[in-house]
Formats: structure tokens, sequence, C-alpha cells
């Protein structure tokens, strides 16, 4: 009897390896502002770009736009920059800083500033965007946008005060800074607080006076200005150091134009 062996053939199955997962840069922006951040003091602001993807970023750059005064034709910074990274250069209101490359998986590059923010009515606003020479995985994250409000002073009025009104006049104004960059705008004019029934004259000019108040907070100055006892426009400021209060007029009867003023010792 002839035997024949057969020999089973077991299939074997191969699984395919699976496909590397495709090399991209993935830009991440961060930002650490100043803890406390107070008017007219200068504030440390650090923008973090790190690269969350698993390809090395190159030609990397990142723009900082920089809270923008409401003055027209020409717009400036809001406020005063200095100890600027190296390898940011400004144009206008916009930082553009020259980052080149940043390693994958969690590498990263800091760039710092300092600015000395005013008061003003209008929220100040920053706007940072990393972007790579090539695509970003996820673009969304590129960009971040911030609002900072720096911490107005306490000014407690508690005593008779002779004080000085400067202001400017114009359209959409939001701060006293605004003013200060056009001195030729600026006029002024003393005026006398006083504490008994918290009242405002004006020497040589017995028609015009008005009413003071701190309501809100010691950080807060109310003033209207009458003339013959009719309101003529009330004043909203707010305490900025060195016992100086900064704030917006309105006139009444309502007007497009509004002044800016600032009221000191």
């Amino acid at each position: 009897m002839k035997l024949i062996s057969t020999l089973a053939v077991v299939p074997v199955l191969l699984a395919a390896a699976p496909a590397l997962a495709a090399q991209q840069v993935n830009l991440v922006v961060t930002v650490t502002p100043p803890a406390a951040p107070q008017v007219n003091a200068f504030g440390h602001y650090v923008a973090r770009v790190t690269n969350a993807g698993n390809k090395n970023a190159t030609g990397v750059t990142l723009t900082i736009a920089l809270p923008r005064t409401h003055t027209s034709p020409q717009v400036f910074v809001m406020g005063n920059l200095a100890n600027v990274d190296s390898r940011c250069a400004l144009s206008a209101t916009t930082l553009t800083c020259t980052l080149n490359g940043i390693a994958r998986n969690g590498g990263f590059t800091d760039v710092g500033f300092d600015l000395k923010l005013p008061y003003s009515t209008a929220p100040l606003d920053f706007t940072y965007t990393a972007n790579p020479i090539a695509g970003d995985a996820n673009p969304a994250n590129n960009t971040l946008a911030a609002t900072v409000a720096p911490a107005t002073i306490p000014t407690p009025i508690t005593t008779d005060l002779h004080l000085q009104h400067d202001h400017c006049t114009g359209t959409g104004l939001t701060s006293w800074f605004e003013c200060a960059m056009f001195p030729s705008s600026i006029t002024g004019f003393a005026a006398d607080y006083a504490i008994a029934g918290q009242t405002v004259s004006i020497p040589g000019e017995p028609t015009f006076g008005g009413t003071w108040s701190q309501t809100g907070g010691s950080d807060r100055l109310q003033v209207t200005f009458t003339d013959n006892g009719t309101p003529v426009g009330s004043i909203d400021a707010r305490g900025v150091g060195g016992g100086c209060f900064e704030g917006p007029m309105t006139f009444s009867p309502p007007s497009p134009y509004l002044a800016i003023y600032r009221i000191c010792p």
C-alpha cells in the first residue's frame, strides 16, 4: 500500500505594517501677561511658540498686533514699548519676529517685550500669530487674541484741592495718551475742589462751576460742569498715579465730539 503524505498548508495572514504617521508641523501660541498690570507702569509680556507636531518647523515668524490708538489719519501703538526681543521689528503697530526653526515634539521659543499701557475707555487688544514657512497641521491654534485691562490707582480726595484740567477734543478718542501725542491740541484751566458740598469752582469764571464725586471707588472721579446752573459736560475719570485722573468728558447737549481730560494737582 502506497502512503501519500499530505501536508496541510496553513495560510499565514501577514498584517500590513501600519503606515507611519504623516510628519507635520503644529505650532501653538501661548502668552504670559504681567501678573498684575497697572496703568502707566511697564509690564512684561512673554509669547511662547511651541511646535507640538512631529516635524521640525522652519522659517517661523511671530506677529504681535499691539493695542492701537484711535487717532487719525496716523495710528500708533497705544502705550510705550521697551526691551523688545532682538528678533523682532516694529512696523506701525505690529511686531514681526523672525524665529526661524523650532524643533519637533515640544520644542519652543519665547519672545518677550515690555509695554506701559495707559488708561483707555476702549479694550486694549493684542493678537499673536505664528506661522511656519510650510503648512501647519492645526492653524486654529496658531493665533491667540488677548485683552489686558490694567488696574487704575486709588486716589481718594480728602482735602480741598486746586487741580489743573488739561484736555483735547475730537471724535473717537479713548485715552489721554492720544492727546499727549499731539501737544498742540491740548488746552487747560484750573479749578478748585471743595470737600464741603463737593463743589467745583473755576477762578475768574463766576458763572461756571459744578460738582464732583468718587462714586464707585477712590480710583474714580466724576465731575459735572455747569454754566449758570445748566449742565454743559460730565467727566468720568480714573486714577492713573501721581494724584492724577484721566478720562472722557461728554457734552450736554449731546455732541459727536468728546474731550479727554487729565486732572492733576
